[in-house]
């Protein structure tokens, strides 16, 4: 039992909305406190204070109902409603200080492009709404003029909403910063455009224009910067991290190819189908890609128990029982989530590894013992079972459809494009009907599980493609 929990450890932890809300007042409590001692020391009113405190808590309740329709996984996941808390608060602070500096000087665009990488769009558009509030009631404490607030106010907005779009291109550490540069040059028109609304003489607020095209691209190398320690922090998959794991210098991965170049090359296939399956449903096809290049890398510990890794004339497990070989198969699984938490890879990449197999039986392995067993004598069916969870996300779910298809394919002889679609369409329904039930706790739905069998099969005819028969080179007179 002590041996399955390594595996069956890596399910998706949830809390309670009630903990989310808690967790976003708390943020807004300790902001209203540094804004109303920041307020006294401006010689503001309590009825100001007042005031502020309203529109502030006005914004966090924006804030919150949005994540609750549109983000509700979010505000069921721990690390991402306190990443979202943290990065909201340091942000908040930061801008009680560094608005002193300049009206232009503004570090809102950090958690803005911090909850785009890390958490999800959504989260990031809904943050800007915060920030730009929060923006506005801090420079009415203090500002010099009286067109400061709505400036600051309308450059927090277009440049938070430039930067999460930019950042649709490509997630990667360089893009952060290019997209900060698209914000800032949008944030400076947005502050000169207020400037011109009230007549004010460039020359005397240039430096604030130059401020706000500056911090922004500041706030997206701070952004780079801190992306690691949050990853590491909070256990996070960003595009960033998980592009950087499927750099064939990784040591894992350049095992697989020394070691077990056959399970390399299935890792790739399955990778090919699971990217695919994964962009035609809208899952997430890099974190799928990644999961397949890495579901396999438990076999490292015991390549040659593997057929893809044997000899054609030679198979080990001629030479021992059924069980013993069920047990050598079976432990890939266990030795994967060992190996990639010791390497600290994603927790996302390590469930994915940890569910490939579900619970699934060894039905090869457990048939051949029944065949064996004397006197029809019973065969213990869990001896033969995966000790692990079935899968419990999309793109869990993903890859363990194209490891199965990919291998019921590969063990055809010959197969014709009729013959790989027959099989793909048996094996998913085996994995979908009551008996094997292993896609039950998936989020996935009908129609896209028929959209992952259609994406497959277009895969596999490209890869299974006819070629052209080349001439006997000894035939061919070349002058």
């Amino acid at each position: 039992m002590a041996k399955q929990k390594n595996v069956r450890s890596y399910g998706i932890r949830k809390i309670k909305r009630p903990m989310a809300y808690c967790m976003l007042a708390t943020v807004f409590v300790i902001t209203s406190v540094f804004l109303s001692i920041s307020s006294l020391n401006e010689g503001r009113s309590t009825i100001n204070i007042l005031g502020s405190a309203l529109v502030l808590l006005l914004a966090f309740a924006e804030f919150a109902v949005h994540l609750r329709f549109a983000s509700a996984e979010v505000m069921e996941s721990p690390r991402k409603m306190m990443m979202i808390s943290i990065s909201l608060l340091v942000v908040e602070l930061l801008a009680l200080l560094m608005l002193r500096v300049d009206a232009g000087f503004s570090p809102m665009l950090i958690a803005v492009m911090l909850l785009s990488l890390m958490v999800d769009e959504h989260a990031a558009l809904a943050s800007i709404f915060i920030c730009t509030i929060s923006t506005g009631v801090i420079s009415s404490i203090t500002a010099e003029a009286d067109y400061v607030p709505l400036a600051g106010m309308c450059a927090t907005l277009v440049s938070g909403i430039a930067a999460v779009y930019s950042l649709r291109m490509r997630r990667t550490r360089s893009t952060t910063i290019i997209a900060s540069a698209i914000a800032g040059a949008v944030a400076l028109l947005a502050f000169a455009g207020v400037m011109l609304m009230h007549s004010v003489d460039f020359a005397d607020y240039w430096r604030s224009l130059l401020w706000t095209a500056g911090s922004a691209v500041l706030c997206g190398i701070v952004t780079v910067g801190i992306m690691p320690l949050f990853e590491t922090l909070f256990d996070v998959a960003t595009d960033a991290r998980l592009n950087e794991l499927l750099n064939n210098d990784n040591p894992l991965i350049k095992r697989l190819m020394l070691e077990a170049p056959g399970t390399y090359h299935h890792s790739v296939l399955v990778a090919s189908l699971a990217e695919a399956a994964a962009e035609k449903i809208g899952a997430n096809a890099l974190l799928c890609k990644v999961g397949a290049y890495y579901h396999d890398v438990g076999k490292l510990r015991s390549p040659l128990y593997f057929r893809e890794n044997q000899k054609p004339d030679y198979n080990i497990h001629d030479e021992l029982d059924p069980f013993e070989s069920a047990q050598r198969i079976i432990a890939h699984q266990r030795d994967g989530v060992t190996l990639l938490t010791k390497h600290r890879l994603p927790g996302d990449v390590i469930r994915i590894v940890g569910e490939h197999h579900g619970d699934s039986v060894m039905v090869y392995f457990y048939d051949k013992a029944k065949r064996m067993a004397p006197n029809g004598a019973q065969v213990d069916e869990k001896q033969f079972r995966y000790p692990s969870k079935k899968p419990s996300s999309k793109e869990s779910a993903i890859v363990m459809l194209a490891d199965c298809c990919e291998a019921a394919v590969r063990s055809m002889q010959n197969p014709t494009m009729k013959d790989i679609q027959a099989k793909v369409h048996d094996v998913i329904a085996h994995k979908w009907n009551k008996s094997d039930a292993m896609l039950w706790h998936s989020p996935l739905t009908f129609a896209e599980i028929r959209e992952i069998e259609g994406s497959f099969i277009k895969t596999f005819a490209a890869l299974h493609h006819e070629r052209v028969e080349y001439p006997d080179l000894e035939d061919i007179d070349v002058r």
